[in-house]
């Protein structure tokens, strides 16, 4: 595996994966492998350093949490490259990336009397399966024990070149060129550097390229502690240096700690491409909350990182149990202590969930909280204000969600849509929307804020939504997700800010449905709160069960050129409630008013092409005949409740749907 106990003294660096989920995921189904949206490389693409950040192809933070192979020289390191393995890291752990350790020396290295063509096919192999899967790997130059770099340098000059042409062109590479040299000085390491960078950057100028550094990479050598700091190559982009550490190592903990912080203060960028949970040696006990402290501390500056190492080698470090001969398709009961805790680890920080636009405006004083029970993992820590609740690039449907907000005299309510319930009522602060234990997929939501200072603020809220990604934002009520296409809801974000402060977000598209091509629309329904959209004629509300309705909501196909108007004659206030419009709620909530007549008119283009008619369904009469373009439907003055509505488009000047001598009834 790695490090040398005797050399624990001096040991390497630091790192370990871990924090505080204890879920349990069962393996990811193939169906919902298969339907991931958008794939790590796919979504962030080529990769480069800015000050000490990683950062996208849009200039965004990016973190690698990465799975280390054990030598691909080794029999516990080679059957684990296979696309398989690999797949269950990306869906089933969160892993966004694979590092390929080749051994130069020991166990016969590459340098060393190692078959070097079947290494290299192995390599090989294990980049395509990462590429295929849109993972991003590093290729290891595994220089290890009693090693100075410079040993092998012709070797490795040779090697570069050819893997750096063999690349060139993908953007998910990046090269490692010394593991963890040892007994030499940084001077030494620079030598080697200044003669292998030139050579991948004549073929590949943009990959980062790691390197290691003194003392088993753990930023310089004992006695100087900020060597790499003081003293950094020049004259190069996109370069790393590597820390390493152990978590259960005594010498790795506040010492290596203080180490990385200060040494990223001073705008040096760090990776941990390698650390374990165990001792240096890769046995010995395992230690999870040193592991915790570190995880921190990695999140706080945003370091990358890669855990050592897939193997099912007898030793505490590797992640699949020794009793395990399965090369993929673990269970939970496959793993060692340590793969158990990286795995939950792991699912539970699946990316950054800050959202992707800084500059929001939160409101002051307010805080919104909320949590997401995922597929296969659970209920999730709550996040707050605008962060990101759920996964992506795993292929999980969110399931249920609870949303709650402290601060000024607010409260919340939303529903959700649910896989073959549509849309389930309306709950409040911290209640339950969606579904546990059922299998059943998130869809769309619905957000809205409630109590005296509702109209004091905006709530924005936005879904990953499966094939589509991210959809732009939704905003006091509105409709995110999708309706009708069976897709699941992945993820969400969600903030609010002072009532009308300009944020910088898109809005245009939120909400995906198949209803095109004419005219959609929705009811509130006495005790069943909002339906689902319908469209093109038919029935929303009921029939039969005396329930009135209270509200709607109109809007034509977002393709359509025009808009809508609509007005409704509501119990006690009668008209006073004015023209709405494109999708805007008409009538009201929570004050057991029903609707008793309504008027509908197009604007814009649609009112030059189409027609508008409509029909009521009125308590005690059945349906009235259609009316059109404004004129009432309904009654006035009988006290009687709408139960049903039917809206459809007719090219101008077509024939009426039905009959239209008695569209409404005035007492």
């Amino acid at each position: 595996m790695k490090k040398i106990t005797k050399r624990a003294v001096s040991i390497l660096c630091a790192m370990v994966m871990v924090l505080s989920c204890l879920f349990t995921v069962p393996s990811t189904s193939a169906s919902d492998v298969q339907a991931a949206a958008l794939t790590p490389v796919a979504e962030h693409g080529q990769l480069r350093v800015s000050g000490t950040d990683i950062v996208d192809q849009y200039g965004q933070k990016f973190q690698l949490r990465g799975i280390s192979t054990h030598g691909i020289n080794w029999d516990v390191g080679y059957p684990y490259v296979n696309k398989a393995a690999f797949q269950d890291l990306r869906d089933g752990w969160g892993v966004n990336a694979i590092r390929l350790a080749l051994y130069t020396h020991e166990y016969n290295g590459y340098c060393a009397g190692g078959n070097q063509g079947e290494l290299k096919k192995t390599l090989y192999n294990g980049v395509q399966y990462a590429t295929d899967l849109g993972m991003y790997a590093i290729i290891d130059w595994h220089v290890l024990n009693d090693q100075n770099p410079l040993k092998y340098v012709n070797q490795s000059k040779t090697f570069f070149e050819e893997v750096s042409k063999k690349y060139s062109s993908y953007n998910n590479i990046i090269y490692e060129i010394c593991n963890e040299p040892n007994n030499c000085s940084w001077q030494d390491i620079k030598s080697y550097a200044n003669q292998i960078i030139p050579i991948i950057r004549k073929n590949d100028p943009d990959a980062i390229i790691i390197v290691g550094t003194p003392t088993w990479s753990q930023l310089g050598n004992q006695g100087h502690t900020y060597e790499v700091a003081d003293s950094p190559l020049t004259g190069y982009s996109n370069i790393m240096y590597a820390l390493h550490f152990y978590a259960a190592e005594q010498s790795h903990t506040q010492y290596l700690r203080t180490k990385l912080q200060n040494t990223v203060d001073r705008g040096i960028p760090v990776i941990v491409s390698e650390f374990g949970l165990s001792e240096a040696s890769g046995n010995g006990r395992i230690d999870t909350a040193s592991g915790t402290a570190w995880l921190d501390l990695m999140d706080k500056n945003n370091v990358s990182y890669f855990c050592w190492s897939l193997s099912n080698k007898n030793e505490s470090a590797s992640l699949i149990s020794p009793s395990c001969n399965k090369k993929s398709g673990w269970s939970d009961s496959d793993l060692s202590d340590a793969g158990r805790f990286i795995k939950q680890q792991y699912l539970a920080r699946t990316q950054d969930t800050k959202i992707n636009n800084p500059d929001v405006p939160m409101a002051p004083g307010i805080t919104l909280s909320y949590a997401t029970h995922v597929q296969s993992i659970g209920w999730q820590a709550p996040v707050t204000n605008g962060r990101m609740s759920g996964t992506t690039n795993m292929g999980k449907r969110l399931e249920s969600i609870k949303i709650n907000v402290s601060g000024a005299n607010l409260g919340i309510r939303y529903r959700t849509h649910v896989q073959t319930y549509g849309w389930q009522n309306w709950v409040s602060d911290g209640a339950e929307s969606g579904t546990t234990g059922q299998a059943k997929r998130l869809e769309a939501i619905m957000i809205e804020l409630t109590g005296p200072d509702k109209d004091k603020y905006d709530i924005y809220y936005r879904v990953h939504a499966q094939s589509y990604g991210w959809l732009d934002w939704a905003k006091n009520g509105a409709e995110a997700g999708t309706e009708g296409y069976a897709k699941r809801l992945e993820a969400i974000n969600i903030f609010i800010v002072p009532k009308g402060q300009s944020v910088n977000v898109n809005t245009g598209r939120s909400f995906v449905t198949p209803y095109g091509g004419g005219i959609n629309y929705c009811t509130h329904v006495q005790s069943y709160g909002w339906q689902g959209f319908v469209a093109d004629g038919a029935t929303s509300g009921t029939q039969g069960q005396a329930k009135r309705l209270e509200a709607i909501k109109i809007k034509l196909n977002r393709n359509m050129d025009g808009g809508v108007e609509y007005t409704t004659h509501v119990q006690t206030y009668g008209w006073s409630l004015g023209w709405r419009r494109d999708g805007d709620m008409s009538g009201t909530q929570g004050q057991a008013k029903r609707l008793e007549a309504i008027r509908i008119r197009l604007t814009g283009n649609a009112a030059t092409q189409y027609d508008v008619y409509y029909r009521v369904h009125v308590q005690s009469y059945g349906w009235l005949d259609w009316a059109k373009n404004g004129d009432m439907a309904g009654t006035s003055g009988m006290a009687k409740r709408l139960e049903g509505i039917e809206i459809r488009l007719v090219p101008k000047d077509g024939p009426a749907p039905g009959s239209t001598a008695r569209s409404y009834i005035i007492q």
